[in-house]
């Protein structure tokens, strides 16, 4: 007997319940969302928040296809969209002054609880549409700088002019104390009432407050060409405020929600499966990593990654900007593959650079396999992490697929690193205490595992975001880096 093939699903849904929390104008209820999980989770796991605009819920718009497309190989992303309080299914709101962007502020906290401490996600990025989007990003600069991707689509720049929109339906709005507007409630369109404060909530961001956002957070946004509600030129204002660090999209037939009407035969066209290809694609791991290399290519004027003739993937892990506003030192310590095939001229490199001591953390067996080396005014001192065994990637890609592991693997061999190296780690970062004005490079075979991680754990110590230090070493360390962070100890010569 043959068995039928069973299609595999690349995801699962699952309705949940977000407690408000207090101090909340709603002092009970809940928050109803819903997680979409992947199949084939990425590591490590990972969560978008998406969330709706003014007179939305969970599913409208692009909102449950990009959930989907969130979820599918090979992003293999949570992510979790829900109602706003008094949208959708989500709790009435109990205020007289109505939906504030106050009462957003609360919503997205919660929700960033949930999937955080509870779910244990680690949040990529936030999604929002219209009132989304403004609620998103005024969240991010006023509560939580950490988030790396922000996603506007049809999001006000020029937030006054919601005053202007109102008044166009409801010229009497003022005088009226709010207006009438119909929202989805329980699956079907609800007559409500929306307090003047309300609106007056959503006029008062000013949105070049978003600059003061890391300069390692990435902006997408999107707009429809034939967006009735709000200007186009707003987009150009989120361009030119935030420079390269932003990425603008436009859909030229497009409304406000993405949609659009045939002229000649009134069908609706749905321009919303673009906008989440727009997203998906930015968002993949390939956009991410090339951005990311594209904004810290250079250090000031001066490129990080070093030129040294035989001597592969040599960068100066300076000029990292740290949480109190400093930078760590350009110049001082720099980090290398193996340097047995040091050339003449790139010995002659290293001096240009002024390097004066090397840091060799490859086994006694790798010495012997590659080689050692000799460069004049270079003192090499060999410091092996501990493991007598050759550790270079070729070696831990066949352990870990001896042990049937992924990705999360990385982190076994990195606490094995971690627990094994304390002297080797200790040697170089007493130098580093001791000889501020002798610069160093440190190195294993490829330059990246063993060397990834004590260079992780110096910026560690000199306070850069952890995110950086992630992106800049590999994703795989994030929870390593996360569990030593308690063991700070500044090094004050390594920052300027």
């Amino acid at each position: 007997m043959v068995a039928e093939p069973r299609e595999v699903t690349a995801f699962t849904e699952e309705r949940v319940e977000v407690p408000f929390s207090l101090p909340s104008t709603s002092a009970s209820g809940a928050i109803i969302g819903i997680l979409t999980a992947p199949t084939n989770p990425s590591y490590p796991p990972s969560v978008a928040i998406i969330m709706h605009g003014f007179g939305g819920h969970k599913n409208y718009c692009y909102q449950k296809i990009l959930a989907h497309r969130f979820a599918e190989s090979p992003l293999g992303l949570y992510s979790f969209r829900y109602d706003f309080r008094g949208c959708g299914e989500s709790a009435e709101i109990e205020s007289s002054n109505g939906r504030t962007l106050d009462e957003d502020f609360h919503d997205i906290k919660d929700v960033l609880h949930y999937v955080r401490e509870v779910k244990k996600l680690y949040v990529l990025a936030l999604v929002g549409h219209s009132r989304g989007a403004l609620a998103g990003l005024c969240y991010s600069v006023r509560f939580d700088h950490s988030i790396p991707n922000i996603i506007n689509c049809s999001g006000r720049f020029r937030a006054e002019q919601i005053r202007d929109r109102v008044a166009r339906q409801s010229p009497t709005w003022e005088e009226d104390k709010g207006h009438w507007a119909d929202v989805p409630r329980y699956m079907k369109l609800q007559r409500v009432f929306v307090p003047a404060n309300e609106t007056y909530s959503l006029a008062k961001p000013n949105m070049n407050d978003i600059s003061r956002l890391p300069n390692s957070t990435s902006f997408l946004t999107i707009y429809g060409l034939k967006d009735t509600h709000i200007s186009v030129n707003d987009s150009e204002m989120y361009a030119n405020l935030l420079g390269n660090r932003h990425t603008l999209k436009f859909i030229p037939e497009a409304d406000h929600n993405f949609y659009a009407r045939n002229p000649e035969t009134g069908e609706r066209i749905n321009y919303n499966p673009q906008v989440v290809k727009y997203i998906t694609d930015w968002i993949s791991p390939e956009s991410r990593r090339k951005r990311f290399h594209e904004r810290n290519y250079y250090v000031g004027a001066i490129t990080r990654w070093k030129s040294i003739d035989g001597v592969l993937n040599c960068r100066d892990l300076g000029g990292w900007k740290t949480r109190d506003g400093r930078y760590v030192r350009t110049g001082f310590v720099f980090r290398a593959a193996q340097m047995s095939t040091v050339t003449e001229t790139g010995k002659a490199a290293i001096k240009d650079l002024n390097i004066c001591k090397s840091f060799d953390l490859r086994s006694s067996q790798e010495c012997q396999k590659y080689g050692v080396y000799e460069i004049p005014g270079l003192d090499r001192q060999h410091v092996p992490m501990g493991i007598d065994r050759d550790m270079s990637p070729g070696e831990i890609a066949k352990k870990l697929e001896q042990l049937s592991l992924g990705a999360e693997g990385f982190l076994i061999v990195y606490r094995e690193f971690l627990e094994e190296g304390i002297t080797a780690y200790r040697t170089i970062l007493e130098y580093i205490r001791d000889h501020s004005d002798k610069p160093l490079i440190i190195h294993c075979t490829a330059g990246k595992d063993r060397t990834g991680v004590i260079c992780a754990l110096i910026l560690m110590i000199a306070d850069v975001d952890a995110d950086n230090i992630a992106r800049m070493s590999m994703a795989a360390c994030c929870q390593v880096y996360q569990n030593y962070s308690q063991q700070q100890v500044r090094i004050s010569s390594i920052i300027s």
